[in-house]
């Protein structure tokens, strides 16, 4: 098999601590044996088994030989040759070395075999004490089979979808990444992988290739020819608007370890130059497979780093922007802890768009053998619900790594070897209920300015109302003023676009009872210059009903309009209260304009000069919808800001 040492480790052969010396009396059999030893470590593999099979044929009981082929076809990933050979040594004497019996579990576990792999690891503790070197390992995998065997008793439901030529190919295809609108992918490919050594034009490497998603059918895919080397480039990760990416690149000039975390931004459609992420994200160690949450304000990463629970662990580092010259701006890396992260190793994070669903690999958790597919929930910053295993089939005997799952949480994404498959292809199924996350909704939109149309580079930002958190913080600047951003559901959300010389756009979005997927936003904002006539519905400043008592969510947006009027130092405005047509038009141009004086108040308590500003109540007399439906009471029950001098 070939090996993807972006998604892995790389392999060391471990060698079964046998045939040091051989224990042959055929002194023939023993040069030869040596021989093989010295192919060996020139991972001349073919040679070095050539040289074991002469050496059995003159001595058909001698052991190290044959455990030295087991660790050959162990590399090679011939697992049925490997069981073959160590039941063979088994044969020919059960007692000579105990760890025989633990290395014959360890191939029944990678093949599925879960009754003869418990009763191998039953066998090796039988022979060994509690201090002999692979005891608890042993113990551990016991755990597994019984695991296992309940897995298979439960299958979850399953079916998946190769997702055709023009994503996979005769190479292998894996580690997937999709934007926040399903609407683009972009995948590792292993070039060359599947072609013979002699037709080759290339060496064999992992490059970058994308496609879009055109009427439900994926279109050709196509290199990402700027990120693309000569070295290798793989287990990627792209943000929600589909405008920055981080990898994994290994042994380049610039890397702090044996392999680093990059970057690249996409301007204009074309990615930048990759460069180092930097510290400390990168460190000596090993830093791998990067998820980037959808917010953009933190990086999962695979590291063998000092400070880990065992080998390789996920952690978290938060993303506090890009510096002026354009450099990622990091907090500190901090362990996910010991609610995930265990003894064993645990790999391919994918922290889902909702922000508090993740899927990893682990290789100690409960599950097939291998690597398998968990998920978990955060309960709060430093705490994770306990893992579960994503299931059979979806995991199989086999090593599954780098799910990855789409907003509307119903569509996951993986590769697999799969009958039917050329080599690694990657294939979506639906993901059954119980393992899916909350459902993310987004928001694509286009800034321009209202008098020319043209694209505006402004800020764009959605805070949670229920405890004044930021969201999402993103720009409309690259992409002809274009931004899409994720829209959770089950919250209520401001939504604020902001430019230095413009009046600021103010939005709502009323998603507490949303827990089903619903349609994207499509938007078209057109910000207005700052000139006098100019007004700005406060979409985010809430009363108690029938009373002019300000609720606490307004401060979002009453700070957004202190920060405005501080800004722009000279501007005059008036604060106009509106109410629908319910109950007598008196009592309703009393309220608007008890309203509008709450507002004056806080404003003028927050030291904005009253010279500054008026405030004035309209009643019912200035309706923006129809007052016949709920939707169109609710635009008329309003509060808003007009400029009167600048």
């Amino acid at each position: 098999m070939i090996k993807y040492f972006l998604l892995l480790l790389v392999f060391i052969i471990s060698g079964s601590g046998f045939g040091q010396s051989g224990n042959s009396v055929d002194k023939k059999a023993l040069k030869l044996f040596e021989q093989a030893k010295l192919a060996l470590d020139s991972n001349l593999f073919g040679k070095s088994l050539g040289l074991l099979n002469d050496a059995i044929a003159l001595d058909p009981v001698f052991l190290d030989a044959y455990l030295m082929k087991s660790d050959i076809y162990k590399e090679l990933d011939s697992i049925g040759s490997q069981i073959k050979t160590l039941e063979i040594v088994i044969q020919i004497n059960p007692e000579k070395y105990p760890k025989t019996y633990f290395l014959l579990g360890n191939a029944y576990l990678r093949s599925g075999l879960y009754q003869k792999a418990n009763s191998s690891y039953q066998a090796y503790l039988q022979r060994v004490d509690e201090k002999a070197p692979f005891f608890d390992k042993a113990r551990r995998n016991l755990e597994k089979c019984s695991g296992a065997v309940n897995l298979l008793k439960h299958p979850v439901p399953f079916k998946s979808i190769n997702l055709g030529e023009h994503i996979n190919s005769v190479d292998d295809e894996y580690w997937p990444s999709i934007t926040v609108d399903g609407k683009t992918i972009i995948f590792t490919r292993l070039v060359g992988s599947n072609t013979a050594v002699e037709d080759r034009k290339t060496l064999v490497q992992e490059d970058f290739y994308t496609a879009q998603l055109i009427d439900k059918v994926w279109q050709n895919c196509e290199p990402l020819t700027t990120i693309n080397t000569i070295y290798n480039e793989g287990a990627q990760t792209i943000s929600t608007d589909g405008k920055l990416l981080f990898f994994t690149a290994c042994t380049r000039t610039d890397g702090r370890g044996s392999c680093d975390i990059y970057f690249s931004r996409s301007k204009g459609g074309v990615w930048s130059v990759p460069e180092n992420a930097g510290d400390p994200i990168n460190s000596p160690s090993w830093e791998s497979q990067p998820s980037i949450s959808a917010n953009g304000e933190s990086l999962y990463f695979v590291s063998n780093r000092k400070g880990g629970k065992g080998g390789m662990d996920i952690w978290k580092c938060s993303l506090n922007g890009f510096s002026e010259w354009g450099r990622p701006i990091w907090g500190n890396p901090v362990n996910l802890g010991d609610s995930v992260n265990t003894p064993g190793n645990e790999m391919s994070p994918f922290i889902h768009s909702d922000g508090k669903t993740l899927y990893f690999a682990s290789d100690y958790w409960s599950g097939m053998g291998g690597y398998d597919i968990f998920y978990c929930h955060q309960k709060t910053d430093s705490l994770w619900s306990s893992p579960q295993n994503i299931g059979y089939p979806i995991n199989s005997h086999k090593e599954e790594q780098g799910l990855v799952v789409d907003a509307s949480g119903l569509n996951a994404y993986y590769s697999s070897d799969r009958p039917g498959s050329k080599g690694m292809d990657i294939y979506s199924f639906e993901l059954y209920k119980n393992a899916r996350p909350n459902p993310v909704s987004y928001i694509k939109g286009k800034v321009v300015d209202e008098d020319t149309g043209l694209p505006v580079c402004a800020k764009v930002e959605l805070i949670d109302l229920d405890n004044s958190k930021s969201v999402i913080k993103g720009e409309s600047c690259w992409e002809k003023g274009e931004f899409l951003m994720c829209l959770p559901l089950g919250r209520e959300y401001a939504f604020n676009i902001s430019k230095e010389g413009y009046l600021f756009y103010s939005d709502n979005f009323k998603l507490r009872e949303m827990t089903n997927i619903i349609d994207p936003y499509i938007l078209e904002i057109k910000l207005k210059k700052i000139k006098i006539g100019g007004s700005v519905v406060l979409r985010n400043i809430f009363f108690n009903t029938g009373s002019f008592e300000l609720l606490s969510e307004s401060k979002i947006e009453l700070q957004k309009l202190i920060d405005f009027l501080n800004l722009n130092k000279t501007l005059v405005i008036e604060i106009g209260g509106h109410t629908d047509n319910v109950g007598r038009a008196d009592l309703n141009l009393k309220l608007s304009e008890s309203r509008a004086k709450e507002v004056y108040r806080y404003l003028l308590n927050q030291n904005i000069d009253a010279a500054r500003m008026k405030y004035i109540g309209y009643g019912l007399t200035m309706p923006v919808g129809p007052n016949d439906t709920p939707e169109g009471r609710a635009l008329n029950r309003r509060t808003e800001f007009r400029i009167i001098k600048k």
